[in-house]
């Protein structure tokens, strides 16, 4: 009985803090919202070059209210997210007048050409919109798809998949290249010193693993600047031929 009665106590207590605790809270909203204290807040926002700052703030207004505690920061983040060019958004409040912002973009790695088809991609295989804007900003190589009878959801895995090789593996052949050709069965890589690379579309990986073990044998006599092309389509071989010679 004794025990039964010291949790009955115990409870009580808990009970009693916890109706102390909300009404406080309750009383200090109450006073702040009464004064003002959460009005007339400064919108800070950050991690934005591509995308202007005004259009961020002309797809938010919607979603302000007089307040800084009303505001419903999860409605801010999925309006921003689901916008082209931005990945993520983090959204927090520092109180008692700041709203905080905080948007990481998309960066594409390619610009994709199929037909009258324009769109850039990035590293995770999103399609972005291309525009004579967002063009002059992001100098990335140009991808064309030469093959006009398929679609280029048909392209995207292998496009995808490739390219994320390339920057984690074999990051200094993509940032020499500018330009790439898919037609036939056949990947034709431009350089930017005008070297040509072939590969096979069926093993492209393994084949351009060759190439960055064939680049570290003929370093530093040679480098891929060097060759007027290179072959890899023939298995486990580098077929070159040397700029600046006859034959």
């Amino acid at each position: 009985m004794y025990k039964r009665k010291q949790i009955v106590i115990k409870f009580l207590s808990l009970f009693g803090l916890a109706l102390v605790i909300s009404a406080t809270i309750y009383a200090v909203q109450a006073y702040s919202s009464s004064i003002g204290l959460f009005n007339n807040f400064d919108i800070q926002i950050s991690g934005n070059n591509y995308i202007d700052t005004a259009r961020i703030e002309d797809e938010i207004y919607p979603l302000m209210s007089s307040s800084l505690l009303s505001i419903n920061l999860t409605d801010i983040q999925n309006k921003l997210e689901s916008m082209d060019y931005i990945e993520a958004v983090l959204v927090s409040r520092i109180l008692p007048n700041i709203l905080i912002i905080y948007i990481v973009e998309r960066s594409p790695i390619l610009l994709l050409t199929m037909s009258d088809k324009t769109t850039f991609m990035d590293k995770k295989g999103t399609l972005l919109p291309a525009n004579e804007k967002s063009i002059g900003i992001f100098p990335v190589p140009v991808l064309s798809i030469l093959d006009d009878n398929e679609p280029i959801d048909k392209y995207l895995g292998d496009i995808t998949q490739f390219f994320q090789f390339l920057l984690a593996e074999y990051p200094i052949f993509y940032k020499n290249l500018s330009e790439v050709k898919i037609q036939a069965g056949v990947w034709e890589f431009y350089s930017d010193n005008n070297t040509k690379i072939y590969a096979h579309d069926s093993y492209l990986i393994s084949q351009l693993n060759i190439l960055k073990y064939f680049e570290k044998t003929v370093h530093p006599m040679r480098d891929l600047q060097h060759y007027h092309y290179i072959d890899l389509r023939i298995k486990d071989q580098v077929i070159v031929k040397e700029k600046y010679r006859k034959g």
